[in-house]
């Protein structure tokens, strides 16, 4: 009788000791989708696409705009084969947004007829579009300039910006010291000199007494706003600020600009 007992609890011991191993060994267990049947269920038999100019079916999607995602992912613990060889080794595949295209329609560059690289963006690296581009930025600038007034640098009393430099300088006599000792490189010869400065606006730095001591007062009782001296402080604070020369910003305004006179400096 003992002895069976002793067998039985052995056995119990293996089962038991068998289960902990499969457990260890099973973490997951591997179910298939039919996605032919599902498709079919889920979706109609045909879709509509109405292509408009520079369009095409994606071809990688066959205009589903769907492809498989794996969702790879791994569970803590996992001394199975699988946990040990690989840090993410099971799968929750399911369909996703194709990455070519938009609802399975790729977008054409009308000027080489390919699908863009980046479908949001909309911009390609062909001659075209290069071409196209640099017509673009000409036509802007044609437009800018001619919104703009032109006036002697005499008359300006701040500073003046290259666009083509992105550099500010305080005379047209520090524009070409730069230009002839940093930008004499081809590029920027004859034709491609930049041919203006734009006049620059100013803004100071500027505190309101007003505003600081609301600050100040949001603690404070109810009529405290009213019982300090917000002009003695504004005051106060204009002639700190006057004396922050430093913090003086310019911004290019894209209203008035200096005519670069190249023929002039040149015959200096």
């Amino acid at each position: 009788m003992a002895k069976n007992i002793s067998w039985k609890s052995g056995l119990e011991t293996r089962i038991s000791s068998l289960g902990k191993e499969n457990n260890t060994m099973s973490l997951t267990h591997r179910e298939e989708v039919n996605l032919y049947e599902a498709i079919q269920k889920s979706f109609p038999k045909i879709l509509i696409k109405d292509l408009a100019e520079h369009e095409r079916i994606c071809p990688v999607c066959n205009g589903l705009g769907m492809r498989i995602e794996d969702n790879v992912y791994g569970i803590k613990g996992d001394d199975s084969e699988a946990g040990r060889k690989y840090h993410f080794p099971y799968k929750h595949q399911a369909l996703s947004f194709c990455r070519s295209c938009f609802n399975g329609v790729q977008r054409l560059c009308p000027y080489c007829g390919q699908p863009y690289k980046n479908q949001s963006y909309m911009h390609c690296d062909c001659e075209g579009q290069k071409k196209a581009d640099e017509e673009e930025k000409i036509k802007k600038w044609n437009e800018k300039v001619s919104k703009a007034v032109p006036v002697e640098e005499k008359d300006v009393d701040t500073m003046l910006y290259c666009e083509e430099f992105d550099e500010y300088y305080d005379t047209v006599d520090d524009f070409f010291d730069d230009y002839f000792g940093r930008y004499t490189d081809e590029k920027f010869n004859d034709d491609g000199r930049p041919e203006i400065l734009w006049v620059c606006s100013v803004e100071k730095i500027h505190i309101e007494a007003d505003n600081v001591v609301d600050n100040a007062c949001q603690e404070l009782h109810e009529d405290a706003y009213e019982q300090c001296d917000i002009g003695g402080l504004q005051n106060l604070l204009d002639t700190w600020c006057k004396d922050q020369t430093g913090a003086t910003t310019y911004y290019p305004c894209f209203k008035q600009y200096v005519l670069i006179n190249w023929d002039e400096f040149e015959g200096e």
